[in-house]
C-alpha cells in the first residue's frame, strides 16, 4: 500500500537540496573569485611594467630633448663660424684684389717711367726698384743739383715734369722724397746756412717736393720729405764712386692705405 511522503520527509529534502545548490553556486563564486584576484594581479603586473616603461620613455625622451639642445646649440656656433670664415673669406678676397691692384698699379707705373726716362736709366743716372709692394726711384744727385746748391737745376727740372706726367695718372700713390749724402762735411759757402748734412739732405728733399707740387702739379698731400744725411749709404764712403752713389734723391711711391 502506497503511503505518501511524510512532510518532515519532504521539508528534509528540500534543505538537502537547497544545501547542495548553495555549496555549488559558492564553489562557483570562489572560483570567479580567484580568477578575478588572478586578473587583477596580473593587471596589476602589466601596469607596473607601463609604469616602468612610462619612466623609460620620460627619461629618454628628456635625454633625447637635452641632446637636441645641445645640438641646435652646436648648429648655432658653426653657423656663426660660418659668418666668420665668410667674412674673413670677403676680407681675404678683398685684401688680395687690393694688392694686386697695387701690384699692377706699381708696374704700370715702372713702365711709364721707364719709357719716358729710358735715356737716363741708360745712363745709370735713375735706377727702378720694386720693393715689398712699393716703387724706388733713385736719382743721383748730379741729375737734380749743381755742386752744393739745393735749389733744382734746369735738367733736373725736365727730369722731375716728366717723372710728375707719370705720378699725376694714380692718385692711389703717395709720394715719398728721400735726401741722401755722403760723409763729407759741408763746405765753408755752405756751412753757415747747412751746418750740417742733415740740412743739406732735408733742403734738398723739400726742393724736389717743393717742385712736384708747383711746376708738376702733384697734390701736396700726396708728398713727404725727408733728410736721412749719410747714414743710408748704398756705397762705401771711403771712395769717389761710392760718394757717388751715396748723394742721391730716392722718391718712393707708396700705395695708399
Amino acid at each position: 500500500m502506497y503511503r505518501k511522503p511524510s512532510l518532515f520527509v519532504l521539508c528534509s529534502l528540500l534543505l538537502l537540496l537547497s544545501a547542495c545548490v548553495s555549496k555549488s553556486k559558492y564553489v562557483q563564486l570562489e572560483a570567479e573569485h580567484a580568477d578575478a584576484k588572478h586578473k587583477l594581479k596580473y593587471t596589476e603586473t602589466r601596469l607596473g611594467y607601463t609604469d616602468e616603461s612610462r619612466e623609460k620613455c620620460i627619461d629618454s625622451l628628456a635625454d633625447c630633448q637635452g641632446r637636441f639642445k645641445e645640438k641646435e646649440g652646436e648648429k648655432v656656433q658653426l653657423s656663426q663660424e660660418m659668418e666668420g670664415l665668410q667674412v674673413s673669406l670677403e676680407e681675404s678676397q678683398s685684401t688680395i684684389e687690393k694688392q694686386t691692384k697695387v701690384i699692377r698699379d706699381l708696374h704700370a707705373t715702372r713702365m711709364k717711367i721707364e719709357s719716358s726716362l729710358k735715356e737716363q736709366i741708360e745712363n745709370q743716372e735713375i735706377k727702378l726698384e720694386e720693393i715689398e709692394g712699393k716703387l724706388k726711384v733713385t736719382l743721383v744727385d748730379k741729375i737734380l743739383f749743381d755742386t752744393g746748391k739745393v735749389e733744382v737745376a734746369k735738367r733736373g727740372k725736365e727730369v722731375l715734369l716728366e717723372l710728375a706726367d707719370t705720378l699725376r695718372e694714380n692718385k692711389d700713390q703717395n709720394v715719398v722724397v728721400e735726401g741722401h749724402t755722403d760723409d763729407v762735411p759741408i763746405g765753408l759757402g755752405l756751412i753757415e746756412k747747412y751746418p750740417t748734412n742733415w740740412e743739406l739732405s732735408a733742403a734738398r728733399a723739400v726742393g724736389v717736393v717743393r717742385f712736384l707740387q708747383e711746376k708738376g702739379w702733384l697734390e701736396p698731400e700726396r708728398l713727404t720729405a725727408t733728410g736721412y744725411s749719410y747714414y743710408k749709404p748704398v756705397a762705401s764712403n771711403d771712395t769717389a764712386a761710392g760718394r757717388r752713389q751715396n748723394r742721391r734723391i730716392e722718391i718712393i711711391l707708396v700705395p695708399k692705405r
